[in-house]
């Protein structure tokens, strides 16, 4: 297409950018959560546009940044979040120059070690070839793709309570973050789970509400879940574990299986993969792996010269909670 302009972000864009999202999408995201979910930051937002002569929105690809660990390292990422062109970008062969430009134009002026050293999504099939496009052709390192693991459970398997374990609810700052310096050892490669994350990510978003459970031994918290309960529907969102005591997790997975029980859900599901020990436990319990539907699958690239993320698959912890679907 002509007369298009790749730029990034400047405050006052929100509205055409929301209502370009609430288009595509078929949403009603009000500017409200739009403001939750791109809080500004000392860097900024990192958000770059596409924008014909008169101003208006064509593409946009966008990123929310998190602490990230890997290989030793705590870095900055970008999990990459409202991805859309509009109609207006999609004819013929335009729709992937549009697109694949925007995505160019975002490496170039966020990706780099002390900013965005890992960029991380989940792109639809369409868009992950490219995404692809847009980034290899900036010779950077990617991922290979990581189908995403569907953990799912009916509540009728309710499980037994256990002694010493005890299960409390509401979000607890001092207990999150003692249990992630205990815990992040297990998690090679992950979005860093502290308190400050987590705040972020579950405190706060207008219309949502999640339930956090903690299971504490003797007075020290072993693990912790967010749940999402929504009409007869229940997700597991997020877990930590310190990976010292199988019962922990029983004694939350009995908890989530109540709330369940009370919303009326017929099963709950939650995404996991690497955490092996934490996989096997959940079998144990009754909890069954698949693959989604869809096919939906995780892409990263790094942007670091000492992050290998070819070798990312397998040691990479993935929850619901590193996507914003829920």
């Amino acid at each position: 297409m002509d007369d298009v302009t790749f730029r990034p972000y400047r405050p006052g864009d929100e509205t055409a950018i929301n209502e370009g999202f609430n288009e595509v999408f078929s949403l009603h995201r009000t500017l409200d959560e739009w403001r939750w979910k791109f809080p500004e930051t000392r860097d900024g937002r990192a958000i770059l546009l596409a924008a014909d002569a008169a101003g208006r929105v064509l593409a946009h690809y966008a990123a929310v940044a998190v602490p990230f660990q890997a290989q030793g390292r705590l870095v900055t990422a970008g999990q990459i979040v409202d991805v859309y062109s509009r109609r207006e970008a999609r004819p013929g062969l335009a729709a992937a120059h549009v697109f694949r430009d925007t995505v160019r134009a975002f490496v170039a002026a966020y990706c780099r070690p002390e900013r965005i050293a890992v960029a991380y999504g989940f792109p639809g099939t369409r868009h992950m070839s490219l995404v692809r496009l847009g980034v290899a052709s900036l010779g950077e390192a990617e991922m290979p793709p990581l189908p995403v693991s569907l953990w799912s459970r009916r509540v009728s398997r309710r499980g037994t309570p256990w002694l010493l374990h005890n299960v409390a609810a509401g979000f607890d700052r001092a207990a999150i973050d003692d249990l992630w310096r205990r815990a992040a050892s297990r998690y090679p490669v992950a979005v860093v789970r502290d308190a400050a994350r987590a705040q972020a990510r579950f405190l706060g978003r207008p219309g949502t509400e999640y339930v956090h459970l903690i299971d504490h031994r003797r007075g020290v918290a072993h693990a912790w879940v967010v749940v999402r309960l929504q009409t007869r529907q229940a997700s597991v969102v997020d877990l930590v574990w310190d990976g010292e005591d199988p019962r922990a997790l029983a004694a939350l997975d009995r908890a989530v299986g109540r709330l369940a029980h009370r919303a009326g859900a017929a099963q709950v599901e939650m995404w996991l993969s690497g955490d092996p020990a934490a996989e096997a436990v959940l079998a144990r319990l009754g909890w069954e792996r698949g693959r989604r539907p869809d096919g939906l699958a995780m892409a990263a690239y790094s942007f670091h010269p000492h992050l290998d993320v070819s070798a990312f698959p397998g040691s990479f912890y993935v929850t619901m909670s590193d996507a914003d679907l829920v």
